[in-house]
């Protein structure tokens, strides 16, 4: 089911964001205006991975730098300390109607 997000202008190019739509936390990224959304936290520890930095097309977990590409969920590379175990995001249809992102949710 398509779910209503944001606005499209509420996020800027290059950027993440974080949001929880019908109980499911997201990560919503701009990748040069291009809509992505992937699971919001990180599978090492549970970081919130908006708080991360973009890397090409890769997030970067803020906690200990294991990196996920935003467009598929994939694991780049893990945790600098590679104390746990680490898996693929969930990643989640979007496209832009009207001006607003909307998301597929099962």
């Amino acid at each position: 089911m398509w779910e209503t997000v944001f606005k499209i202008d509420q996020i800027n190019d290059n950027s993440l964001k974080a949001v929880t739509v019908k109980g499911t936390p997201l990560l919503i990224a701009n990748i040069k205006g291009k809509i992505y959304a992937i699971g919001l936290y990180c599978t090492h520890e549970q970081t919130d991975l908006s708080e991360g930095f973009i890397e090409k097309c890769n997030v970067i977990c803020p906690a200990h730098f294991a990196s996920f590409d935003i467009k598929t969920g994939n694991v780049v590379s893990g945790p600098e300390d590679e104390s746990a175990p680490i898996d693929n995001l969930k990643t989640y249809p979007t496209k832009v109607e009207n001006g607003m992102i909307l998301v597929e949710l099962p």
